[in-house]
């Protein structure tokens, strides 16, 4: 059996922020394996950061065990003056005792994996807000750290600049097999850019897998809701078979459970003018090279995606879903 190395791992932490009892974590066990980058998700308020907090040595929990193979490092914005050099502060960074010209090669590496070569030179209050970014990461990354905490980095910056930024982050951090745990809401950038989502509400891990995991075999309508999906429908077993609101169907994965909750994605609704299942279209948007339609069906709301003719508002459309695109949820 081959044992999987660790760089971190918690063990039944818990924090509680006050006297009545208001939870920042409870009962939290998470494994980080080196070498992995994990998107940390939840609502605001969750527990993200102060996980983070805790994982860097920032605050204490009031209990569980903690056991790490090295420091976590937790990447901040730091106060530099506006008139400093930007190579002379990216050698101020480098804590090792090496020689000044190594110092200066690890600054022109970083600049060149993030491209910034031709600000090296400059004064920090010359560089655009992008820039300052890339500095500082590189500010981060020149101290040579082995696990690495990120909250919600670069969510100010335009959406070019900061998906330009991650991808020569996480770049390097494969390159260098290093182990990363960040924040994001982004669901497209954590199933890109990460190896592992842990999903986490009220202080408590929902569910961690990987992103494909997640979308595919979400364990609870917490879940399903959190990485996108929108159309929900109960359902009971009869017999063999499943009584959905299009009649009986089987599914290729079903729970041990006489009733469930069908979970219905955007793409697995079809228009069918044969259809008895009647919605009415509210609104359409354009997203993602697709038509977004937004619908009602006795007052619930129905979300699919086309790549027809953009219906009329107010129109009535028949909807079939695909079962095979479809999946279900115990209750």
């Amino acid at each position: 059996m081959i044992i999987e190395p660790y760089m971190i791992a918690l063990e039944n932490v818990r924090l509680r922020f006050d006297s009545r009892g208001i939870a920042g974590l409870s009962d939290v066990s998470l494994k980080l394996p080196e070498g992995t980058i994990t998107a940390l998700m939840g609502p605001n308020g969750s527990g993200k950061t102060t996980l983070l907090r805790i994982l860097s040595g920032e605050i204490k929990p009031d209990s569980g065990r903690i056991t790490a193979d090295a420091p976590a490092l937790f990447v901040t914005s730091p106060e530099v003056s506006s008139e400093t050099n930007v190579q002379k502060y990216l050698i101020s960074r480098v804590h090792e005792e090496i020689h000044d010209e190594k110092k200066i090669q690890l600054t022109r590496d970083l600049a060149d994996i993030f491209e910034f070569t031709f600000q090296l030179r400059q004064k920090m209050g010359e560089l655009s807000a992008g820039q300052k970014q890339k500095v500082f990461l590189a500010g981060e990354l020149i101290r040579n750290p082995k696990l690495i905490l990120l909250d919600e980095p670069f969510t100010h910056l335009d959406p070019h600049t900061r998906k330009d930024i991650l991808k020569a982050l996480f770049t390097y951090v494969r390159r260098q097999n290093l182990t990363l745990l960040w924040v994001t809401h982004d669901m497209n950038e954590a199933s890109r850019f990460s190896d592992r989502i842990v999903l986490i509400q009220h202080g408590k891990i929902e569910q961690e897998g990987t992103p494909t995991e997640l979308m595919t075999k979400p364990k609870n309508i917490f879940t399903a809701q959190f990485v996108g999906y929108h159309n929900f429908f109960p359902v009971k077993k009869s017999g063999s078979f499943w009584e959905t609101p299009w009649g009986k169907e089987k599914f290729s994965h079903e729970p041990d459970s006489a009733e469930a909750i069908m979970v219905v994605p955007d793409t697995a609704l079809e228009i069918d003018p044969r259809s008895d299942f009647r919605v009415k279209v509210e609104e359409a948007f354009y997203r993602d090279t697709l038509w977004t339609i937004m619908a009602t069906h006795h007052e619930r709301t129905i979300t699919f995606q086309t790549l027809k003719e953009l219906p009329d508002s107010g129109q009535l459309l028949g909807l079939t879903p695909r079962p095979e695109s479809c999946f279900l949820i115990a209750l």
